[in-house]
């Protein structure tokens, strides 16, 4: 699993979500419970978000016009879901592996974005506030990891693991200043990585709606 774990957050890392959700996916389909089922099946509610090139010809499809530009679908899971399965709980591992995957990428874009601005003659890189954020989200991406790799099973703990991805990526949004909330900055994929994980996850076990 940690191996699995590793691969899935370094593909998003360096190709982005589409890319590290088909990783994380394809290797939750090989679990013997989904044999035949494809990895939707492990989608504790009724949608499930698939890359756009994998998903089913024929299946209903809910689409986002931020998660379009990253090539995110939402397609509908019909029938019964079954709760607390293990399945579920390595999905929701996986998917936390993909999104510290985008957060690093993002932050390496906000690094370089930092760099070539300046102030007081100054990179705003240097400043000792945005220093102090960096480094702070370096230092909650370790401990994330860590919790992923090696945190509990219980889908509220799950929920909060993915409740505080969600306050990592605002955290990297905000280095980008005003540019981290236009559609076309790659700074959206913070914010369909919040979608995916609402799909793939118990998010109320973490007192969020999903």
């Amino acid at each position: 699993m940690t191996t699995l774990l590793h691969r899935a957050e370094r593909t998003a890392r360096q190709e982005g979500l589409a890319a590290g959700l088909a990783a994380a996916l394809s290797a939750l389909s090989e679990r013997p419970a989904l044999s035949g089922r494809g990895a939707a099946a492990a989608a504790p509610g009724p949608w499930a978000a698939l890359p756009a090139p994998d998903v089913p010809p024929g299946a209903r499809v809910r689409t986002h016009p931020l998660a379009d530009r990253e090539e995110i679908a939402f397609v509908a899971c019909p029938g019964p879901r079954p709760a607390g399965t293990p399945e579920q709980a390595e999905a929701a591992r996986l998917i936390a592996a993909v999104r510290l995957g985008i957060v690093r990428r993002l932050l390496d874009e906000a690094v370089e974005h930092l760099s070539e601005r300046t102030a007081g003659d100054e990179p705003l890189i240097r400043k000792q506030l945005i220093t102090g954020a960096v480094a702070d989200i370096i230092a909650e991406v370790e401990l994330l990891r860590e919790h992923a790799l090696t945190g509990d099973d219980d889908p509220e703990a799950l929920a909060d693991l993915h409740n505080r991805l969600d306050d990592l990526g605002w955290q990297v949004a905000k280095l980008f200043g005003a540019s981290g909330y236009i559609a076309d900055h790659p700074a959206r994929a913070l914010y369909v990585s919040a979608l995916v994980a609402n799909v793939w996850t118990d998010r109320q076990q973490g007192g969020q709606a999903a």
